[in-house]
């Protein structure tokens, strides 16, 4: 008879278990979490929709950022680096700049005049070196580059958006 009862108590609590936890579901819930609500329905043949407005705006503001229209050009010429440091002005032709630069010849920037003139090592925006970019510019007595300048352990670079001739 213990047994019996027993059992009888178990199977109880087992159900009152099994419909409390149901109905703690429907209060905290709010909706039952089998259907989904309506507006976030997706349906099989349809492409499924980005409802997020505002990752959108974010990406097209960088872009918005990276015009260069308004930038001023750093205005400065070509020359061979070799040609700079054997005592000459560095100055070279459009063929020879060409001819270096496929050598591996570093074709720079030079911008001012005399002990006053600074160096550039050019380099395109995606890390490769701009030797050859420049050197198609070498025959220009005035070359614009827009871009951003760095000097690291006193040498200077300009990572390069624009190159164009200032002739």
């Amino acid at each position: 008879m213990k047994k019996i009862f027993a059992l009888i108590i178990m199977l109880a609590f087992l159900c009152t278990s099994v419909y409390a936890q149901e109905a703690t579901k429907k209060t905290f819930g709010g909706t039952k979490t089998t259907t989904p609500p309506p507006s976030t329905e997706v349906k099989k043949n349809e492409p499924t929709k980005k409802t997020l407005a505002e990752p959108t705006t974010k990406t097209t503001q960088p872009a918005k950022q990276s015009v260069v229209k308004g930038k001023k050009p750093i205005k400065g010429r070509i020359a061979s680096l070799t040609g700079l440091f054997m005592g000459g002005d560095g100055k070279v032709s459009k063929d020879q700049a060409v001819t270096q630069a496929e050598k591996g010849d570093p074709i720079v920037f030079v911008v001012g005049e005399g002990k006053k003139a600074k160096i550039y090592f050019v380099y395109n925006t995606d890390g490769t070196f701009g030797g050859k970019n420049l050197a198609k510019y070498a025959n220009n007595k005035f070359v614009g580059i827009i871009g951003k300048t760095s000097t690291k352990n006193g040498l200077n670079f300009i990572i390069a958006e624009m190159i164009e001739s200032m002739d």
